[in-house]
């Protein structure tokens, strides 16, 4: 029945995959990597009132449009995917799935303006940077590999062969290590930063599919999602291997860390809610504390900075729903596009 599921499962990812390559058919070809194509305004979506001292970035991968809720919509490319943001707030980075790019937005003037995109991998769809922004690392969902993009010239620097299908991927506190779950090889890739080179593969139990990942405060743990088998596996990073594992919710996606370090949220694609985890007690034994009923499917999830609401974008609900963190209790529901796919907030 699992197994079976998963095959399902497989098949919306391969038809959101076809859709994406027939958009990139029909708008033609696209910008090279070296282009900086200004993204069209087009219609603006709606920032609810308790969001409204946050900036809220959500891709669509159906329309290739990034919106900043309340503010602007534009078409970055025939489809996006992932969104992340340079340690010092000033950067957006996003991932071009239609022409396999890396695009980088300056958000000093308060409108985003892009500065930079360069070509990586395949089917390109999450991305993490050091802390001093000079090196960025990018999974390629359709390959075998990461992506390192030198964040001063934008030039690739280098292609790190990890096991099958590397989606998700977060760094250590001190910089030093790079985990990416690679979801069609039941693994997480260690990556050292500092090389850029494989370091180590941890094993997951066999045909697992990491698919969200996030690390403890102190970097010791790891937590990624089975979206396989609806579990959440805890995984020692300085022992490397799996150490607990903890039942969430039917094909769980990606997942929020709470900025105190102390509560994950769990975006469960088949179960149409989200898990809500204590790790503040003990990071290597967490504990689900409550579940709450979302919409869809939902698949992107974010907290905002000071860990007052949790907003998820449901994917084939064409919506976002936004959680109270301390009533567990969705507030708001706000219409999106055609497949919102990933949020990012920022003061």
């Amino acid at each position: 029945m699992v197994r079976s599921q998963s095959r399902a499962r497989g098949a919306l990812a391969g038809a959101v995959m076809l859709m994406v390559a027939l958009a990139t058919l029909l708008a033609g070809c696209g910008p090279s990597a070296s282009a900086t194509t200004q993204p069209t305004p087009i219609a603006t979506l709606a920032l609810p009132s308790p969001l409204s001292s946050y900036s809220v970035f959500v891709t669509d991968v159906l329309t290739g449009d990034m919106a900043e809720l309340g503010k602007h919509t534009w078409h970055v490319a025939p489809s996006i995917h992932g969104l992340g943001l340079s340690a010092d707030g000033k950067t957006l980075y996003v991932t071009d799935v239609a022409t396999n790019r890396l695009i980088a937005f300056d958000l000093s003037s308060g409108t985003p303006k892009e500065v930079h995109s360069v070509g990586v991998g395949v089917y390109p769809v999450h991305m993490v940077a050091t802390r001093d922004g000079g090196t960025i690392f990018v999974t390629s969902f359709a390959a075998a590999n990461v992506a390192v993009v030198d964040g001063h010239t934008w030039k690739l620097r280098a292609t790190i062969t990890t096991p099958d299908r590397p989606h998700s991927i977060v760094i250590s506190p001190d910089g030093q290590w790079v985990y990416t779950g690679c979801y069609g090889g039941a693994a997480i890739a260690i990556i050292n930063a500092a090389s850029a080179s494989l370091a180590a593969t941890i094993p997951l139990p066999q045909a697992a599919e990491p698919y969200g990942l996030a690390i403890s405060p102190d970097g010791h743990y790891l937590y990624a999602s089975d979206n396989l088998t609806g579990r959440l596996f805890v995984v020692d990073a300085q022992a490397r291997r799996v150490v607990d594992s903890v039942p969430v919710g039917l094909h769980p996606a990606l997942i929020a860390r709470s900025p105190d370090g102390k509560t994950l949220y769990v975006a469960n694609g088949g179960s149409h809610s989200v898990s809500v985890i204590d790790i503040g007690g003990d990071p290597a034994r967490p504990t689900v504390r409550a579940t709450v009923v979302v919409t869809g499917y939902p698949h992107g999830i974010a907290v905002t900075p000071d860990g007052r609401y949790v907003v998820v974008a449901d994917t084939l609900g064409k919506n976002l729903a936004v959680i109270d963190a301390q009533t567990l209790k969705v507030i708001a529901t706000i219409p999106g596009e055609r497949y919102p796919n990933d949020v990012l907030i920022t003061r």
